[in-house]
């Protein structure tokens, strides 16, 4: 019966891994439960649209260093530069507005890369 509803050679086996169902079960148990579903929920607010920026829009995908103590190294200055950007568009978002606020009317400005030392 077998070559007329296949055309494998050989015989296939398949195997039941115990220790991953029940981490599979574990997993689903815990997404069950209400407390650890709002942690879930919250990881990928937090958490995962952070690195997702960082991968898309930084264009950061691979580690161009080998070694754990160095990939953490290269992924804090990662981090900082990160954090930089976020704080540096933040002040210029609410410098811009106490220039619209000033003037009444829409102002266009020049974007000054020294304003991060605090010089704008």
């Amino acid at each position: 019966m077998k070559s007329a509803c296949t055309t494998v050679r050989g015989n296939r086996q398949v195997h039941w891994n115990t220790v991953w169902e029940e981490r599979k079960a574990k997993a689903h148990a815990a997404l069950e439960d209400d407390e650890k579903s709002a942690i879930y929920a919250r990881r990928k607010v937090e958490v995962e649209s952070v690195f997702g920026h960082i991968k898309g829009n930084r264009s950061f995908r691979r580690f161009s260093l080998r070694g754990l103590d160095k990939v953490h190294t290269e992924f804090g200055i990662v981090a900082m530069a990160h954090n930089l950007l976020k704080v540096a568009s933040i002040r210029l978002a609410a410098f811009l507005e106490t220039l619209w606020n000033k003037n009444g009317r829409k102002t266009i400005l020049a974007f000054r890369p020294l304003f991060i030392l605090g010089t704008f």
